[in-house]
């Protein structure tokens, strides 16, 4: 999977978390600040996010995110090393 595709789907389940619409959801976009993700909705979105893509989230790195784009590098990052 491309870099592309991995964004889309992930803006997608991003969307689905925040009720933002996708074209709403910036590489700046703060989980907590912008998209309203409680504690709880992260963990759950994490969760989601290793089902998507079939990856494993080190949970101390997890910590570290604070934007979409944080976390889209990150899943990029984890995709490719599965490859």
């Amino acid at each position: 999977m491309d870099k592309n595709g991995i964004r889309d789907q992930f803006i997608g389940l991003v969307s689905e978390y925040s009720r933002k619409k996708a074209d709403e959801i910036t590489p700046d976009s703060r989980f907590r600040e912008d998209l309203e993700f409680s504690s709880l909705d992260f963990m759950a979105f994490l969760g989601d996010l290793e089902d998507l893509f079939d990856v494993e989230v080190d949970e101390e790195r997890a910590l570290r995110i604070i934007t979409v784009e944080d976390a889209l590098n990150y899943i990029d990052d984890l995709v490719k090393e599965a490859v």
